[in-house]
């Protein structure tokens, strides 16, 4: 299982053009999709990412809701409306729509974040107090970490 970890900064030109780092176009491309899905974070003032997987993923979860009801279809609206499917070039590169880069407050520059099963875009100086900010919270959470159920080396379960 390939995961996106570790952070990167890139330029993004005038014409909202950005390189997707050489380790994470990888996950993307392990995944079977040759290209990247971006979307709006609900939590922050960030872009998050990923692959064909974090699409599944979440497609599955909205399939499990009530097909019909309000709290679906609000979800469902917040979820793809804003998702993009973006190739990249040959460069690796790259162009970000208007509505993600306002609301990702970018500039010249962008940081990948990655987060394992997705990552995140951001303005490195945004990402600068979220991360001061995400240190403390995993500090005080950290008691939500518990034994894996599952044995990594060996990919089984404790059944």
């Amino acid at each position: 299982m390939k995961i996106f970890m570790s952070s990167t900064v890139n330029k993004i030109d005038s014409k909202g053009r950005i390189s997707i780092p050489a380790p994470f176009r990888s996950v993307l491309e392990f995944q079977g999709y040759p290209g990247v899905y971006l979307f709006p974070s609900f939590t922050s003032r960030a872009i998050d990412g990923g692959g064909q997987e974090l699409i599944d993923q979440i497609s599955l979860s909205v399939e499990k809701m009530q097909l019909f009801s309000e709290e679906t279809d609000a979800l469902s609206t917040a979820l793809f409306s804003d998702t993009y499917s973006l190739s990249y070039d040959q460069d690796g590169r790259i162009s970000l729509p208007e509505l993600l880069i306002e609301h990702a407050n970018l500039r010249e520059r962008v940081i990948f974040v990655g987060q394992g099963r997705k990552f995140q875009m951001w303005n490195p100086d945004d990402f600068k107090l979220f991360k001061r900010e995400a240190k403390i919270k995993a500090l005080e959470n950290r008691n939500l970490i518990g034994p894996s159920s599952i044995d990594i080396k060996n990919n089984k379960t404790d059944d």
